[in-house]
């Protein structure tokens, strides 16, 4: 009976996260607008009950989608960060770069992006989500610019971190409308010549 308890737990969490992965698949394919439980139980491959069983709604549904989400970017991201023999700003830089490649800008994972934003308007589970996601983005960010910053310039890091963090929602949105690749490069480098600048490092 002990021995059972901890596959059943593993197997429920296999299942969430293969719900999740279709909502994903679904978000990415016909938007937040049309996205329904049956539209995901079917790219599941399971029965609406699985759903039910798994999730409270829909809203559970989507954070834990948007939790995914996050995990994906943040592999990426973090992978980013081990550069033999860069420097902290280069570091910086390939971290922020990578929510930019070809894997996050194609039209799917960006219209996925910014459907859940969408989502964390009417659904409070999606935006408490989208809200923890975000702040541990910021905090590697800042543990990025605590490298980058002289130490008598760090009380400037949570300024500097607003100003990235504004950014690069700016450069996701702008990319939707314009797909220009020099003004994602543009703002990417501003970001890090700015961090420089302000916080005296190297």
């Amino acid at each position: 009976m002990d021995d059972a308890e901890p596959k059943d737990r593993r197997k429920a969490g296999d299942r969430r996260r293969e719900i999740a992965q279709a909502a994903l698949r679904c978000l990415e394919r016909v938007g937040y607008a049309e996205l329904t439980a049956r539209k995901i139980a079917a790219e599941a491959q399971m029965s609406l009950g699985h759903i039910s069983y798994h999730f409270t709604g829909m809203d559970e549904v989507l954070a834990e989608a948007c939790r995914l989400a996050s995990e994906q970017f943040q592999v990426a991201a973090e992978a980013r960060i081990s550069l033999p023999g860069a420097t902290p700003a280069e570091r910086l830089e390939a971290f922020l770069k990578a929510g930019f490649t070809e894997d996050f800008l194609s039209p799917g994972p960006l219209r996925t992006r910014i459907d859940l934003w969408s989502a964390a308007i009417a659904h409070p589970a999606v935006a408490a989500a989208e809200r923890a996601l975000h702040d541990r983005y910021r905090a590697q960010v800042e543990a990025l610019l605590h490298q980058v910053s002289d130490p008598w310039k760090t009380d400037r890091i949570p300024m500097v971190s607003d100003l990235i963090m504004a950014t690069l929602d700016g450069l996701w949105l702008d990319w939707m409308r314009r797909r220009d690749e020099q003004a994602v490069r543009n703002g990417l480098e501003a970001c890090v010549l700015f961090a420089r600048l302000r916080l005296g490092g190297t």
